[in-house]
């Protein structure tokens, strides 16, 4: 599977779970543990540019716009 493959994979897989936590069936922290886990079933780096979420630094997270944890 191609690099871009890979991206375009995760960012498709990614959807489906967002979509999933704005329903309520799974909680924040669950789409966290997703994100990881298809991050490198995809062979995405925790400092790839392509995740949804900082894997490295959740204290400076930013979701929607707005800084997570001060």
């Amino acid at each position: 599977m191609s690099k871009d493959e890979a991206i375009l994979r995760y960012k498709a897989s990614m959807s489906v779970f967002k979509k999933w936590l704005s329903d309520g069936a799974i909680t924040e922290s669950d789409l966290l543990a997703i994100d990881s886990m298809l991050a490198k079933k995809y062979g995405l780096s925790s400092r790839s540019i392509y995740l949804e979420y900082d894997l490295l630094c959740g204290e400076k997270r930013v979701m929607n716009g707005t800084a997570k944890g001060g």
